[in-house]
């Protein structure tokens, strides 16, 4: 299988996971969204284990704590917790298209990162089809716009996660992806819960058991395509065109709402976003 295949099997298990958190956020009496985080990062963890063992990882759990590899995890964890504190505040908003507009500027900083420090390609084509994955957002999002001061936190949480993309690459082509989701997504959920604990608490203080289901599925979710993501890199895949192929899961979530929720709002500019993730999709395919 090549980059592609598993970038595609990601941004679909993206799309999974995001359309499970949205409901998880907005069930009544449900968690907040940082408990929310907090949990889901908590649950990928726990499921890394198993597969450890299954594929007789076992000898390499700790293969993370060396000189060259722990000062990184270290750091990606760490400003992965900020990042997502920074995406919660940037949907604290009447608007949120224009906070999901800013936070696709990772891939803006991933392909500028990418070419610095892994020598990735400098074709015109693949800068076509990362600018064609980027007008797809900004079509689908740029609607009713007024900028307000929550917004900012979007760009600069995207800002972070294309530091954090380049840096998981640099990790998972030394550490096998089972072993730095497990140790990895641990720590962002103890970075998560130190940095605001009694709101973790309260949250979570006598919800039912029923609450935490739809938490398992959208941590599976989110455990594929980091999985599926990782493995793109240890593939060959470009941080650049990987990213950009992952946020233009936007296409996936349009066809749901048009044929499941038959939500027909605003259907041309969202056909046109379609039209324009896929050109994009299959220009970042095609270039070698």
């Amino acid at each position: 299988m090549t980059w592609f295949i598993f970038s595609l099997l990601s941004i679909l298990a993206l799309a999974t996971a995001e359309l499970t958190q949205q409901h998880l956020l907005n069930l009544k009496n449900g968690f907040n969204a940082r408990t929310s985080a907090v949990l889901t990062f908590l649950f990928q963890s726990l499921i890394a284990i198993p597969f450890l063992f299954i594929f007789g990882l076992s000898d390499q759990i700790f293969s993370i704590f060396n000189q060259d590899i722990f000062p990184r995890v270290l750091l990606v964890t760490f400003i992965s917790s900020i990042a997502m504190i920074l995406y919660l505040k940037s949907f604290k908003v009447k608007n949120i298209s224009i906070s999901v507009i800013f936070i696709s500027s990772s891939i803006i900083v991933s392909t500028f990162l990418g070419i610095i420090f892994f020598s990735e390609s400098l074709d015109s084509l693949k800068f076509l089809g990362i600018a064609l994955v980027l007008m797809a957002i900004v079509v689908v999002n740029y609607k009713n716009v007024t900028l307000e001061k929550n917004h900012l936190f979007g760009l600069l949480a995207g800002i972070i996660f294309g530091v954090s993309y380049v840096l998981d690459k640099s990790i998972v082509t030394s550490v096998h992806p089972f072993v730095y989701i497990f140790w990895s997504f641990l720590m962002i959920s103890v970075w998560g819960f130190i940095f605001n604990s009694k709101t973790v608490l309260e949250s979570i203080k006598n919800k039912k058991p029923t609450f935490y289901g739809p938490i398992m599925i959208s941590g599976i979710a989110y455990f594929l395509f980091n999985f599926f993501t990782f493995t793109a890199y240890r593939f060959g895949g470009e941080v650049s065109r990987v990213d950009a192929i992952n946020n233009s899961q936007v296409f996936l979530i349009i066809l749901f709402e048009f044929f499941i929720l038959k939500n027909t709002e605003g259907i041309m500019r969202k056909i046109i976003s379609a039209i324009l993730a896929v050109m994009g999709i299959l220009l970042l395919a095609t270039v070698k």
